[in-house]
């Protein structure tokens, strides 16, 4: 009769340890840092569209947007490192959707840093277990993108840094911007 509280308490907590972390980005079901590109097998809902000249994987757009019942989402790709893990998922929204977008985002993650709403370009930056996420939109423009970027990819794939150790480096903007993805409706 005691074993059986025991028990209760024991699955319980083994259900707790494998709940969802809420602070763990894995936009449109893909974990930053851990999905493997090689598990999205291709398909009419999943293209793959070239290899990320930055990364040095695949890039892969998901084509099916409806089924992730996010109002407003018009692009959604995945780009994969050359040890074929993601390492950004970008998720193109119209603009629209934007308060829907940082009110989920600012419910989900810890907000980080956030540009003054008169500003020219506005960016919003959050912090996730597993990476970091940024939005990005002109003041005028009819869009926003929302970059999931898996922990250290961004900075071990792009510097903003001034400075070049070699004089051959190219600048961020020489380099092909990346492309952006949740669940049921979850950024």
């Amino acid at each position: 009769m005691k074993t059986f509280p025991l028990l209760c308490a024991a699955l319980l907590a083994s259900l707790a340890a494998h709940a969802e972390t809420p602070n763990v980005a894995a936009p449109l079901g893909v974990e930053l840092g851990k999905t493997k590109c090689a598990r999205m097998t291709p398909g009419p809902n999943r293209v793959r569209t070239g290899t990320s000249p930055w990364a040095g994987g695949d890039t892969i757009e998901l084509r099916n947007l409806d089924r992730f019942k996010l109002p407003g989402l018009t692009k959604a790709t995945v780009n994969c490192d050359n040890q074929d893990t993601v390492a950004l998922v970008t998720l193109n929204f119209d603009r629209s959707a934007m308060d829907d977008v940082v009110r989920k985002l600012d419910a989900r993650y810890e907000s980080k840093r956030k540009t003054d709403a008169s500003a020219e370009n506005g960016y919003a930056e959050w912090a996730a277990t597993n990476g970091s996420i940024e939005m990005l939109y002109a003041r005028d423009g009819k869009g926003l993108v929302v970059a999931y970027w898996a922990k250290g990819a961004k900075a071990k794939y792009f510097s903003y840094s001034s400075t070049s150790s070699t004089s051959s480096s190219s600048s961020p903007r020489d380099k092909q911007q990346p492309a952006i993805v949740s669940p049921q409706g979850q950024l």
